[in-house]
């Protein structure tokens, strides 16, 4: 009797053990209209593929990670990481690896051929010292500017894809709408301001320049470009919705469908918004990259998930891994977020709008024209959060002098040029 208890002890210990490691625990910030539903439909095709497994989350609210990175943070520093979480490519992804909280997962990459499925520069992106460190599940392209489409019919407007145009159609939309702002915006996270002058940037410099301002290579203090782009971003402000401060992302881009504003610049996922809005896209927006001039370059970073360094549950993450790296998750999750594909075998009718169905036929074919943006950020990251700041005051402050020398002492207190010394472009 005391054998058959023993074993029986030891049978419901096994148990217990191997349901302990079947469990993924997870950071993730999708937590806004179209991300929340994203997150449902990612762990829906996981959990389909791995039933046994159970997904703890740990979402925090806050568009962009904002939030959700201090609690990571603080867990990564006390020795308790999660399995694995949401990083961008990019400054974000080299700081975690720095830090020594992730692994490289080259074999993982071998395994799954996942170098020749996805175009080069997202490779890159996630590619540190040569080591790849996560698997991107998505591309975003920053530099989009959407807009209410009946509202551009009603007044005879094209959408603008250089600065002179956006202003003259800023100037239009408030002539005729005294009581509208025309270009939406919210600097809640102030990064959102930083998207804008993004646009400003690479239109006066050119993609060549943006790559090098990033890199630490621009003395901002002698340059011309940059100082232009600033008086460009200050031009610009009358026809911008004064209470940013208080808005996310995704309450400026609510601004257009209120009525509020015309026009937004925005990444992909704002696409999914709109759809939780009951906003159809190519019926009530549409969207435009901006600019196109002087040649139509995509700003992108990816959400990417790797494997966090004592991670409670290894073969957990691997298995979630793969899943993230397959088609059907990139088809749900994608599809649904507002995302395009990372994998680059995935036939863009996929997508219901026609806005993803373009950019990704454009990537397909101009894998070249993608650039890492200072969301994923070429800078150290550091410099990026310190550089949102400062970018965001110009707008309530638009001090030309006081902002030029700010960002070249960043540039120069984070070391900006030997810390993004391994971003190669093209």
């Amino acid at each position: 009797m005391r054998k058959f208890l023993l074993i029986f002890a030891l049978i419901i210990l096994t148990a217990s053990i191997t349901l302990a490691e079947r469990e993924l625990v997870i950071f993730h910030w999708w937590t806004a209209g179209g991300e929340r539903e994203a997150a449902n439909a990612m762990f829906d095709v996981f959990k389909c593929a791995h039933p046994d497994v159970k997904v703890t989350e740990n979402p925090v609210a806050g568009g962009g990670g904002v939030s959700l990175r201090v609690v990571l943070q603080s867990r990564l520093a006390a020795g308790i990481p999660p399995d694995t979480w949401q990083t961008l490519g990019g400054a974000e992804l080299k700081s975690y690896v720095d830090g020594g909280y992730l692994v490289p997962i080259d074999d993982l990459w071998n395994e799954l051929n996942y170098g020749n499925l996805i175009p080069k520069p997202l490779a890159n992106a996630v590619t540190i010292e040569g080591h790849h460190y996560t698997i991107p599940l998505n591309m975003h392209v920053q530099n989009i500017l959407y807009y209410n489409k009946k509202l551009f019919k009603e007044l005879g407007l094209k959408p603008p894809k250089t600065y002179e145009e956006l202003i003259q159609v800023a100037k239009a939309i408030k002539k005729a709408r005294p009581k509208m702002y025309p270009l939406a915006l919210g600097t809640k996270e102030k990064w959102e301001a930083a998207f804008v002058f993004d646009s400003i940037l690479l239109e006066v410099g050119g993609p060549e320049y943006y790559v090098k301002l990033y890199k630490g290579e621009i003395n901002v203090k002698k340059d011309p470009n940059f100082k232009k782009a600033l008086e460009m971003f200050k031009e610009l402000i009358p026809y911008i919705y004064p209470y940013h401060s208080t808005l996310t992302w995704d309450e400026s881009c609510g601004l257009l469908v209120s009525g509020d504003s015309a026009m937004v610049i925005m990444g992909t996922w704002a696409i999914g918004y709109f759809e939780t809005r009951g906003w159809k896209p190519g019926v009530d927006f549409d969207a435009v990259t901006f600019p196109q001039v002087p040649e139509r370059i995509l700003l992108f970073h990816p959400d990417t998930y790797g494997l966090a360094k004592g991670a409670p549950h290894p073969d957990v993450v691997k298995d979630w891994l793969k899943t993230v790296a397959s088609k059907p998750f990139q088809v749900r999750t994608d599809v649904v977020q507002g995302g395009l594909f990372a994998r680059m075998d995935i036939s863009p009718c996929y997508f219901p709008d026609p806005i993803r169905k373009e950019l990704q036929k454009y990537i397909i074919t101009h894998p070249g024209r993608l650039i890492l943006d200072q969301h994923g950020s070429i800078a150290p990251f550091s410099f990026t959060q310190a550089y949102w700041d400062v970018i965001a005051g110009f707008l309530s402050r638009p001090n030309l002098e006081k902002t030029i020398s700010d960002v070249e002492n960043m540039l120069e207190l984070y070391d900006v040029k030997t810390g993004a010394s391994w971003y190669k472009w093209p």
